[in-house]
């Protein structure tokens, strides 16, 4: 058995931060593997029980039990072990994470995961993962986890990356970072410092994922026209499209949609 629950933060300083807190609960005999499709919707996470373990080639690594993960860049091929229980905080601003850190996103994801304890103090992820495995509920757990949210904020963002996400993500990926540069009137290369330094992929591959998750989108009702849509959110051939859906997903676009490959692929991030 799996159940995925999201729940809005309630703290007033996260309601434009936090897009939720998700508990995901899987029973010891549920053996099936996941796909997550990358997004930009980012976070972290605690592991209070089971194990979470990701696809690497042919064998499956073991994820650390409170950690973060970069989800902007590929696929994911995802199972459990155990009684499994993980809370995610998903993030309104993309890989959000670093409104809670100072330590720049291309460090922390230099590997594909990170523990939490690379990022802040032990002693503090010990106690709010003793304090979460206290709570009765998963109202008292979402206090606990908002309350430690709400200590490690930082209010200085860049105003400048936030204009930047907003413009790709309004034009859905049909654009480029020249174009943004012309736009903001800066360098492309103080674009790509603040995608290193916030987000820790360059902008051409958050342009590209945009663009493939609007195109999955527009393509979700099986009557309608694939390449057409392609077209239309800026691929400008057949075999660059097929290329970059290939980066994303792993398979070719008619793989994906007539094996109907998307019916493994979790919401997860998409509540």
């Amino acid at each position: 058995m799996e159940s995925i629950v999201s729940y809005k933060p309630s703290n007033p300083l996260l309601i434009d931060k936090v897009s939720s807190i998700v508990f995901w609960r899987r029973s010891a005999d549920f053996n099936n593997s996941t796909i997550f499709l990358p997004n930009n919707i980012c976070g972290f996470g605690f592991t209070l029980s089971g194990d979470l373990f990701v696809k690497n080639n042919s064998d499956y690594q073991i994820m650390p039990s409170f950690g973060a993960r970069n989800t902007l860049v590929k696929p994911s091929e995802i199972k459990t072990s155990g009684d499994f229980l993980n809370i995610s905080i998903r993030l309104k601003i993309p890989n959000g994470l670093s409104l809670f850190t100072k330590i720049p996103m291309e460090v922390i994801y230099e590997e594909e995961a990170i523990s939490l304890h690379d990022i802040f103090p032990n002693q503090e992820i010990t106690n709010i993962v003793d304090s979460l495995l206290e709570a009765k509920n998963d109202e008292e757990k979402i206090k606990v986890i908002e309350l430690f949210l709400v200590s490690k904020l930082i209010f200085s963002q860049s105003p400048l990356f936030a204009a930047i996400i907003n413009k790709i993500d309004f034009a859905k990926g049909n654009c480029n970072v020249e174009q943004l540069a012309t736009s903001f009137s800066v360098s492309v290369r103080t674009i790509q410092r603040l995608f290193n330094k916030f987000l820790g992929v360059n902008p051409i591959n958050y342009i590209n994922l945009i663009r493939f998750r609007f195109l999955l989108q527009l393509s979700s009702n099986a009557d309608t026209d694939l390449l057409s849509n392609a077209l239309d959110v800026g691929y400008y051939d057949q075999s660059h499209f097929i290329k970059h859906f290939k980066v994303f997903s792993s398979l070719t676009p008619l793989q994906y949609f007539e094996k109907k490959s998307i019916i493994k692929v979790s919401d997860f991030y998409n509540l």
